[in-house]
């Protein structure tokens, strides 16, 4: 007999609600928005083309927007001045916004049909996911912008979420620390989270693959993860597409 774990019970509470196959979810980190202005620009008119094939065929799209270089410097500075988690939240919101404008606004000036707005919460980003796409940063404290994304994936009825960061994969190990740290192609939400850590311990700005506040709303939401390399366009046009992509897929079971 199959012994009861994670798996099942994932099962059982994914059951419930109806999925959309239409709709995707992805989450842009702040890190991708770093580097010289000439690879920024190539990348997001790469960005841009994918996201003009889902706006063509009316596809729902949101894009969460991460904070990056902005939060973490921002967050430095106030630190001297406050040990205030909620301030430092707030620094670190602020910067998704920036980055989530500027995205915005690329994405506008290459002919895509962006929703109006920068949504705050993640009720407003649904409101408006047939009138564009959708593009936006943080909401409030204590939601990392991987757990935002995760949030609106359940809530427009998404079976995954797209987590596009500055690695390929999710690895064994720091691969930075460990030679001897391999790719992780395919895991469960249980094991992922033994990986990124406990939500407790997070702390405003950290850096990690998948945020573990992220990591565990995903698990209570039985949302799966596509997780892969941001600036490597032919892995997400096939995540955005549902084919196999290049990156470390987390399963429900």
């Amino acid at each position: 007999m199959k012994p009861v774990g994670q798996g099942d019970e994932c099962v059982d509470r994914c059951k419930p609600f109806a999925l959309s196959v239409d709709g995707r979810v992805l989450a842009l980190g702040g890190s991708l928005l770093s580097g010289n202005s000439m690879g920024f620009n190539k990348w997001i008119e790469g960005i841009a083309r994918i996201l003009e094939t889902r706006s063509s065929q009316n596809h729902r799209t949101v894009v969460v927007v991460g904070g990056g270089d902005a939060a973490r410097n921002g967050i430095d500075m106030l630190v001297g001045s406050t040990d205030s988690v909620e301030a430092l939240d707030r620094v670190g919101i602020s910067a998704t916004r920036l980055n989530a404008t500027i995205v915005r606004e690329c994405l506008i000036a290459h002919g895509i049909n962006v929703a109006s707005g920068l949504p705050t919460s993640v009720s407003e980003a649904v409101g408006l996911i047939d009138s564009g796409i959708v593009v936006m940063g943080g909401t409030h404290p204590g939601h990392t912008t991987d757990c935002v994304a995760i949030k609106v994936a359940r809530e427009m009825s998404a079976s995954d979420c797209i987590i596009a960061t500055n690695v390929s994969h999710v690895y064994s190990s720091d691969p930075n620390a460990d030679s001897d740290a391999t790719p992780i192609e395919s895991m469960s939400h249980d094991e992922l989270r033994a990986i990124v850590g406990d939500p407790a311990a997070h702390k405003a700005g950290a850096r990690s693959v998948v945020d573990p506040v992220g990591a565990m709303h995903a698990r209570e939401a039985c949302i799966e993860l596509h997780i892969l390399d941001g600036s490597d366009l032919e892995a997400l046009e096939s995540a955005m597409q549902g084919l196999k992509f290049r990156g470390t897929h987390v399963r429900n079971s």
